[in-house]
């Protein structure tokens, strides 16, 4: 990520102190550079030509006190006051962000050393933002399917956005931070950002896209659509009554004519429901992982797995003919 030459010098600055980690030092050459070019463009105060001065070898705490001296004093707001959707105007405050960005939601094959699968990339104004960011766009389950993660509200919600190219998230991780603003959408980026600024795209343009890629299913294998109706129509309240919810769905690795449903129970087990395809449609086999979830879990075939190695025994919900998973 670069510094974006068209943001006013306040705001490339007010970057460059949030940027810095008074703790570890990192990114102290950047915000003395930052208040260099900032007296380059014209910005001048008695604190803004100290830290320009300063040295990557001064104390943490005496260029903290330089920063938060020169961001007061050019009317700048301190790191994490502005709020989501609003920039650093040009000649201090802030100033509702009015740059209109595109988005474009596309669903991909994830690499095969990320595990395979299927992610979300994200197009901002034409440009892929996950490989940018963390590395890899979030798998459809987690953002898109049987859910409403991107739907903007005017209560900003953050959003995992990108995960590690490893495939996992928390390895490496983009999220974004969703609010909506009238006719606005913003997205404001945080962890590992893709582009120096917030986005902002046009409210119904937004929701549109959104309600697209929901709707389009052109991608998905016989597996994932299965996966899909499922998710979407079990009955969430009945496995919550048993303190049950789902954690993942699939074909089972070791055998993939077998559909895997696993379940956990609060933060103890995990529990797994299988059921065979039988050259079944995937709508078939859904209705009949419904149908079996629908029942007490006294009635289903299952598998278990304590997750916590102090629970030597079954869960308490299970009936003596639900056998112990063995991994291999």
């Amino acid at each position: 990520m670069t510094d974006d030459r068209s943001l006013p010098a306040e705001q490339r600055l007010y970057d460059a102190v949030a940027r810095w980690n008074p703790d570890t030092g990192n990114g102290m050459p950047d915000l003395i550079d930052a208040a260099c070019q900032a007296l380059v463009e014209d910005l001048d105060s008695p604190a803004l030509r100290e830290l320009a001065g300063a040295s990557p070898r001064d104390r943490s705490a005496d260029v903290g006190a330089l920063a938060d001296g020169a961001l007061d004093e050019l009317g700048i707001p301190r790191p994490g006051t502005v709020p989501p959707g609003y920039v650093v105007a040009a000649g201090g405050g802030v100033a509702r962000r009015a740059v209109i960005d595109t988005l474009r939601l596309a669903v991909a094959p994830a690499p095969a050393e990320a595990g395979g699968g299927f992610q979300v990339e994200v197009y901002v104004n034409g440009t892929e933002m996950t490989s940018a960011g963390a590395g890899l766009g979030m798998d459809p389950y987690d953002l898109i399917v049987a859910t409403d993660r991107l739907r903007a509200t005017p209560q900003p919600h953050t959003v995992p956005i990108a995960r590690c190219r490893c495939g996992v998230y928390g390895c490496g991780s983009t999220d974004v931070v969703i609010v909506s603003d009238g006719d606005l959408v913003h997205w404001d980026w945080l962890i590992e950002v893709p582009m120096a600024r917030g986005v902002s795209f046009a409210a119904d343009r937004y929701s549109a896209e959104v309600e697209r890629v929901g709707a389009d299913h052109s991608w998905e294998t016989a597996e994932r659509t299965a996966g899909r109706l499922v998710r979407t129509h079990l009955d969430r309240e009945a496995l919550q009554s048993h303190g049950l919810a789902v954690s993942w769905v699939a074909n089972d690795y070791r055998d993939p004519r077998v559909f895997r449903v696993a379940l956990k129970l609060h933060d103890d087990y995990q529990i797994f429901v299988d059921t065979p395809w039988r050259d079944r449609s995937p709508e078939e086999l859904a209705d009949e992982v419904r149908d079996v979830l629908g029942r007490h879990p006294a009635e289903w075939r299952a598998s278990w797995h304590a997750i916590k190695p102090s629970l030597p025994g079954p869960p308490p919900i299970a009936p003596r003919s639900w056998k112990r998973e063995q991994f291999r």
